[in-house]
Protein backbone atom coordinates (compact mmCIF):
# COMPACT_ATOMS: atom_id res chain seq x y z
CA UNK A 1 0.00 0.00 0.00
CA UNK A 2 3.12 2.22 -0.32
CA UNK A 3 5.11 1.59 -3.51
CA UNK A 4 2.10 -1.11 -5.68
CA UNK A 5 4.18 -3.76 -6.06
CA UNK A 6 3.51 -7.44 -5.40
CA UNK A 7 4.30 -8.47 -1.70
CA UNK A 8 7.10 -11.44 -1.78
CA UNK A 9 5.17 -13.03 1.16
CA UNK A 10 1.44 -13.84 2.53
CA UNK A 11 -0.21 -12.87 5.72
CA UNK A 12 1.86 -9.96 5.54
CA UNK A 13 0.32 -6.74 6.81
CA UNK A 14 -0.04 -5.13 3.33
CA UNK A 15 3.69 -3.50 3.23
CA UNK A 16 7.20 -3.97 2.36
CA UNK A 17 9.60 -3.25 4.97
CA UNK A 18 11.72 -0.97 2.98
CA UNK A 19 8.44 0.78 1.89
CA UNK A 20 7.57 1.66 5.78
CA UNK A 21 11.28 2.39 6.54
CA UNK A 22 11.07 5.09 3.59
CA UNK A 23 7.63 6.26 4.18
CA UNK A 24 8.33 5.94 7.91
CA UNK A 25 11.79 5.77 8.87
CA UNK A 26 11.15 2.45 10.71
CA UNK A 27 9.95 -0.51 9.36
CA UNK A 28 8.62 -1.70 12.56
CA UNK A 29 6.25 1.33 12.99
CA UNK A 30 2.64 0.25 14.77
CA UNK A 31 0.19 1.72 11.78
CA UNK A 32 -2.84 -0.52 13.97
CA UNK A 33 -4.92 2.89 14.18
CA UNK A 34 -8.39 2.13 15.75
CA UNK A 35 -10.87 4.48 14.17
CA UNK A 36 -13.06 3.60 11.42
CA UNK A 37 -13.84 6.30 8.98
CA UNK A 38 -16.98 7.82 11.33
CA UNK A 39 -14.75 8.04 14.26
CA UNK A 40 -11.61 9.46 12.64
CA UNK A 41 -13.41 12.35 10.62
CA UNK A 42 -14.99 13.06 13.47
CA UNK A 43 -12.06 13.59 15.26
CA UNK A 44 -10.16 15.59 12.77
CA UNK A 45 -11.65 18.44 13.16
CA UNK A 46 -9.81 18.97 16.38
CA UNK A 47 -6.70 17.85 15.25
CA UNK A 48 -5.99 20.52 12.27
CA UNK A 49 -4.93 23.07 14.00
CA UNK A 50 -2.67 25.27 11.17
CA UNK A 51 -4.37 24.21 8.19
CA UNK A 52 -7.67 25.09 6.49
CA UNK A 53 -9.96 22.68 4.61
CA UNK A 54 -9.22 23.14 1.24
CA UNK A 55 -12.98 22.69 -0.76
CA UNK A 56 -14.52 19.18 0.89
CA UNK A 57 -11.40 17.38 0.96
CA UNK A 58 -10.43 17.12 4.80
CA UNK A 59 -6.55 17.30 6.05
CA UNK A 60 -4.95 16.51 9.69
CA UNK A 61 -1.40 16.35 10.83
CA UNK A 62 0.16 12.49 12.49
CA UNK A 63 3.58 12.01 13.89
CA UNK A 64 5.14 8.64 15.15
CA UNK A 65 5.44 8.61 19.27
CA UNK A 66 7.26 6.00 20.94
CA UNK A 67 6.74 3.82 17.64
CA UNK A 68 2.99 4.30 16.68
CA UNK A 69 1.69 6.46 14.66
CA UNK A 70 -1.30 9.59 16.08
CA UNK A 71 -2.87 11.93 15.61
CA UNK A 72 -1.35 14.98 16.52
CA UNK A 73 -2.30 18.91 16.78
CA UNK A 74 1.26 20.17 15.65
CA UNK A 75 4.58 19.44 14.91
CA UNK A 76 2.94 16.71 12.24
CA UNK A 77 5.89 14.82 9.98
CA UNK A 78 2.67 13.90 7.72
CA UNK A 79 -0.63 14.87 6.84
CA UNK A 80 -3.47 12.31 6.13
CA UNK A 81 -6.50 12.65 4.28
CA UNK A 82 -9.50 10.62 4.15
CA UNK A 83 -11.75 10.49 1.29
CA UNK A 84 -14.95 13.06 1.29
CA UNK A 85 -17.76 11.26 0.83
CA UNK A 86 -18.47 13.32 -1.53
CA UNK A 87 -16.05 11.60 -3.78
CA UNK A 88 -15.21 8.46 -3.07
CA UNK A 89 -11.35 6.76 -3.39
CA UNK A 90 -9.99 9.98 -4.06
CA UNK A 91 -7.01 8.67 -1.43
CA UNK A 92 -6.82 5.47 -3.97
CA UNK A 93 -6.57 8.10 -6.50
CA UNK A 94 -4.26 10.43 -5.42
CA UNK A 95 -1.99 7.88 -4.12
CA UNK A 96 -1.83 5.88 -7.38
CA UNK A 97 -1.27 9.55 -9.26
CA UNK A 98 1.71 10.79 -7.35
CA UNK A 99 3.10 6.72 -7.07
CA UNK A 100 2.87 7.10 -10.95
CA UNK A 101 4.89 10.69 -10.73
CA UNK A 102 7.37 9.24 -8.71
CA UNK A 103 8.26 6.56 -11.44
CA UNK A 104 8.06 8.76 -14.03
CA UNK A 105 10.61 10.17 -11.91
CA UNK A 106 9.18 13.61 -10.32
CA UNK A 107 9.67 14.69 -7.02
CA UNK A 108 7.14 13.24 -4.92
CA UNK A 109 7.81 12.99 -0.74
CA UNK A 110 7.18 9.48 0.06
CA UNK A 111 3.50 8.12 0.64
CA UNK A 112 1.07 5.78 0.77
CA UNK A 113 -2.01 3.90 2.12
CA UNK A 114 -3.68 3.63 5.96
CA UNK A 115 -6.39 0.75 6.08
CA UNK A 116 -8.90 1.77 9.02
CA UNK A 117 -11.00 -0.92 11.20
CA UNK A 118 -13.93 -0.63 8.70
CA UNK A 119 -11.29 -1.01 5.82
CA UNK A 120 -11.52 2.47 4.50
CA UNK A 121 -8.39 4.19 2.91
CA UNK A 122 -7.19 7.06 4.02
CA UNK A 123 -4.08 9.03 1.86
CA UNK A 124 -1.00 9.73 4.12
CA UNK A 125 2.36 11.59 3.19
CA UNK A 126 5.40 12.96 4.37
CA UNK A 127 5.54 16.48 4.94
CA UNK A 128 8.45 18.08 2.87
CA UNK A 129 7.94 21.45 4.66
CA UNK A 130 9.92 20.39 7.55
CA UNK A 131 12.88 18.16 8.46
CA UNK A 132 11.12 14.48 9.06
CA UNK A 133 13.90 14.18 12.40
CA UNK A 134 14.25 17.46 13.67
CA UNK A 135 11.25 18.59 12.78
CA UNK A 136 12.87 21.92 11.70
CA UNK A 137 10.65 24.01 9.34
CA UNK A 138 11.86 24.74 5.88
CA UNK A 139 11.17 28.28 4.12
CA UNK A 140 8.80 27.62 1.54
CA UNK A 141 6.06 29.78 0.02
CA UNK A 142 3.36 29.14 -3.08
CA UNK A 143 3.28 30.93 -6.11
CA UNK A 144 0.85 33.55 -5.01
CA UNK A 145 3.27 34.78 -2.25
CA UNK A 146 5.99 34.48 -4.78
CA UNK A 147 3.86 36.94 -7.34
CA UNK A 148 3.10 39.14 -4.82
CA UNK A 149 -0.76 37.61 -4.96
CA UNK A 150 -2.89 38.52 -2.11
CA UNK A 151 -5.01 35.91 -0.56
CA UNK A 152 -7.98 38.06 0.60
CA UNK A 153 -10.03 36.15 -2.04
CA UNK A 154 -9.74 32.01 -2.17
CA UNK A 155 -11.15 32.63 -5.87
CA UNK A 156 -7.14 34.48 -6.90
CA UNK A 157 -5.53 30.97 -6.72
CA UNK A 158 -7.30 30.52 -10.10
CA UNK A 159 -7.67 34.16 -11.23
CA UNK A 160 -5.16 36.24 -10.30
CA UNK A 161 -1.95 35.18 -12.62
CA UNK A 162 -1.39 33.05 -15.64
CA UNK A 163 0.87 29.58 -16.40
CA UNK A 164 2.97 31.69 -18.50
CA UNK A 165 3.40 34.43 -15.83
CA UNK A 166 4.31 31.74 -13.26
CA UNK A 167 7.12 30.19 -15.61
CA UNK A 168 8.35 33.97 -16.45
CA UNK A 169 8.99 34.49 -12.69
CA UNK A 170 10.28 31.23 -12.38
CA UNK A 171 12.87 31.54 -15.36
CA UNK A 172 14.25 34.98 -13.66
CA UNK A 173 14.30 33.56 -9.99
CA UNK A 174 15.75 30.19 -11.03
CA UNK A 175 16.38 30.10 -14.38
CA UNK A 176 15.22 27.92 -17.50
CA UNK A 177 15.92 24.12 -16.06
CA UNK A 178 13.38 24.62 -13.34
CA UNK A 179 10.98 26.46 -15.34
CA UNK A 180 11.17 23.74 -17.97
CA UNK A 181 10.89 21.08 -14.39
CA UNK A 182 7.15 22.91 -14.06
CA UNK A 183 6.03 22.91 -17.47
CA UNK A 184 6.48 19.34 -17.27
CA UNK A 185 4.61 19.25 -14.52
CA UNK A 186 1.61 21.23 -16.47
CA UNK A 187 2.32 18.71 -18.72
CA UNK A 188 1.75 15.90 -16.62
CA UNK A 189 -1.48 17.46 -14.50
CA UNK A 190 -3.38 17.82 -17.80
CA UNK A 191 -2.07 13.96 -19.34
CA UNK A 192 -3.50 12.29 -15.73
CA UNK A 193 -6.58 14.84 -15.73
CA UNK A 194 -5.58 16.81 -12.65
CA UNK A 195 -7.84 20.12 -13.10
CA UNK A 196 -6.90 21.38 -9.99
CA UNK A 197 -3.07 22.94 -10.49
CA UNK A 198 -3.58 26.13 -9.17
CA UNK A 199 -1.59 28.34 -7.68
CA UNK A 200 -1.25 27.63 -3.79
CA UNK A 201 -0.56 24.06 -5.64
CA UNK A 202 2.93 25.50 -7.07
CA UNK A 203 5.83 26.11 -4.26
CA UNK A 204 9.37 26.53 -4.11
CA UNK A 205 11.96 26.74 -1.62
CA UNK A 206 14.21 29.97 -0.94
CA UNK A 207 17.16 28.37 0.55
CA UNK A 208 19.97 27.41 -0.71
CA UNK A 209 18.89 28.41 -4.06
CA UNK A 210 15.45 29.14 -5.64
CA UNK A 211 13.60 26.19 -6.78
CA UNK A 212 9.95 23.76 -6.61
CA UNK A 213 9.25 21.69 -4.04
CA UNK A 214 8.51 18.20 -4.28
CA UNK A 215 4.87 17.53 -6.04
CA UNK A 216 1.57 17.67 -3.87
CA UNK A 217 -2.02 17.50 -4.22
CA UNK A 218 -2.07 15.62 -7.50
CA UNK A 219 -4.85 13.58 -8.54
CA UNK A 220 -7.04 13.00 -11.51
CA UNK A 221 -9.46 15.31 -10.48
CA UNK A 222 -11.65 15.28 -13.28
CA UNK A 223 -12.85 11.81 -12.88
CA UNK A 224 -15.14 13.14 -10.81
CA UNK A 225 -16.91 15.66 -12.94
CA UNK A 226 -18.15 15.68 -16.70
CA UNK A 227 -17.22 18.92 -17.61
CA UNK A 228 -14.45 19.94 -20.10
CA UNK A 229 -14.21 23.59 -20.35
CA UNK A 230 -11.59 23.76 -17.61
CA UNK A 231 -9.00 20.97 -18.49
CA UNK A 232 -6.22 23.07 -16.56
CA UNK A 233 -6.88 25.71 -13.33
CA UNK A 234 -5.35 28.69 -14.72
CA UNK A 235 -5.17 30.60 -17.75
CA UNK A 236 -1.69 29.71 -20.39
CA UNK A 237 -1.11 32.87 -21.05
CA UNK A 238 -0.71 36.51 -19.57
CA UNK A 239 -3.05 37.89 -21.54
CA UNK A 240 -5.53 35.76 -20.09
CA UNK A 241 -8.47 36.35 -22.77
CA UNK A 242 -6.16 34.78 -25.40
CA UNK A 243 -6.23 31.22 -26.23
CA UNK A 244 -3.25 29.18 -27.49
CA UNK A 245 -3.35 29.09 -31.06
CA UNK A 246 -4.31 25.17 -31.91
CA UNK A 247 -6.94 25.45 -28.85
CA UNK A 248 -9.42 26.92 -31.23
CA UNK A 249 -9.35 23.83 -33.67
CA UNK A 250 -9.22 21.13 -31.13
CA UNK A 251 -13.17 21.82 -31.40
CA UNK A 252 -13.29 20.23 -28.16
CA UNK A 253 -12.65 22.58 -25.32
CA UNK A 254 -9.13 20.53 -25.17
CA UNK A 255 -5.23 21.69 -25.38
CA UNK A 256 -3.01 19.69 -27.78
CA UNK A 257 0.35 19.00 -27.33
CA UNK A 258 1.27 22.15 -29.29
CA UNK A 259 -0.27 24.33 -26.79
CA UNK A 260 2.07 23.37 -23.92
CA UNK A 261 4.63 24.57 -26.27
CA UNK A 262 3.62 27.84 -26.94
CA UNK A 263 2.89 28.45 -23.50
CA UNK A 264 6.65 27.10 -22.97
CA UNK A 265 8.32 29.05 -25.85
CA UNK A 266 6.31 32.34 -25.04
CA UNK A 267 7.30 32.00 -21.60
CA UNK A 268 10.92 32.36 -22.83
CA UNK A 269 11.96 28.64 -22.77
CA UNK A 270 13.58 26.85 -26.26
CA UNK A 271 10.80 25.35 -28.41
CA UNK A 272 13.30 22.18 -29.34
CA UNK A 273 14.31 21.65 -26.19
CA UNK A 274 10.54 21.85 -24.95
CA UNK A 275 9.58 19.31 -27.71
CA UNK A 276 12.01 17.01 -26.77
CA UNK A 277 11.06 16.96 -23.09
CA UNK A 278 7.86 17.32 -23.13
CA UNK A 279 8.08 14.09 -25.74
CA UNK A 280 10.77 12.17 -23.31
CA UNK A 281 7.85 12.78 -20.52
CA UNK A 282 4.84 10.95 -22.80
CA UNK A 283 6.65 8.07 -23.60
CA UNK A 284 6.93 7.59 -19.61
CA UNK A 285 3.36 8.26 -18.95
CA UNK A 286 2.63 5.90 -21.81
CA UNK A 287 4.88 2.86 -21.06
CA UNK A 288 4.31 3.38 -16.74
CA UNK A 289 0.83 4.79 -16.36
CA UNK A 290 -1.36 1.55 -16.74
CA UNK A 291 0.48 -0.90 -14.45
CA UNK A 292 0.53 2.21 -12.11
CA UNK A 293 -3.14 2.27 -12.33
CA UNK A 294 -4.33 -1.18 -12.81
CA UNK A 295 -2.29 -2.25 -9.71
CA UNK A 296 -4.10 0.88 -7.40
CA UNK A 297 -6.46 0.51 -4.67
CA UNK A 298 -8.98 1.92 -7.06
CA UNK A 299 -12.07 0.31 -8.18
CA UNK A 300 -11.73 -1.53 -10.81
CA UNK A 301 -14.68 0.50 -13.09
CA UNK A 302 -12.32 3.87 -11.81
CA UNK A 303 -9.12 2.20 -12.70
CA UNK A 304 -10.74 1.85 -16.48
CA UNK A 305 -11.92 5.07 -16.39
CA UNK A 306 -8.81 6.39 -15.50
CA UNK A 307 -6.50 4.99 -17.99
CA UNK A 308 -9.35 5.68 -20.78
CA UNK A 309 -8.47 9.31 -19.58
CA UNK A 310 -4.76 8.93 -20.00
CA UNK A 311 -5.04 7.20 -23.32
CA UNK A 312 -7.57 10.27 -24.45
CA UNK A 313 -4.88 12.75 -23.03
CA UNK A 314 -2.03 11.52 -24.74
CA UNK A 315 -3.30 11.26 -28.34
CA UNK A 316 -4.21 15.01 -27.38
CA UNK A 317 -0.95 15.90 -26.44
CA UNK A 318 0.91 14.38 -29.50
CA UNK A 319 0.52 12.71 -32.99
CA UNK A 320 2.64 10.13 -32.13
CA UNK A 321 0.73 6.96 -31.53
CA UNK A 322 1.29 6.43 -27.22
CA UNK A 323 -3.05 5.59 -27.33
CA UNK A 324 -2.08 1.37 -27.22
CA UNK A 325 0.70 1.05 -24.79
CA UNK A 326 1.71 -2.39 -23.35
CA UNK A 327 0.85 -2.68 -20.23
CA UNK A 328 3.90 -3.21 -17.88
CA UNK A 329 5.31 -3.41 -14.11
CA UNK A 330 8.01 -1.69 -14.22
CA UNK A 331 8.24 0.33 -11.31
CA UNK A 332 11.75 1.85 -11.40
CA UNK A 333 13.12 4.95 -12.71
Amino acid sequence: MICLKTLPEKGTSGYHGKCLERLFGDKEVDLDLPENRKDLVSKMPKQTKGFSISGVQMKCQMAIEDKKLKLVDHNGQFIMKPSPEEYANVAENEHATLTLMDRIGFDVPPCGLLRLQDDHLVFIIRRYDRDFETGMKAHQEDAMQALGITNEDASNKYTSASYEEVLKMVIKEAGMAVAMELLLRLVFSYAVGNDDHHLKNISFYHDPMFRLTPCYDVLASSLYSSASENPMALPFFEDREALPSYYGNMGNGFYAGSDFIELGVRAGLLEAAVRKRISQLLRKVARLAPAAIHDSYMPDEMKEKYVNLVRQRLTFLDVLDYTNPKPTREGSR
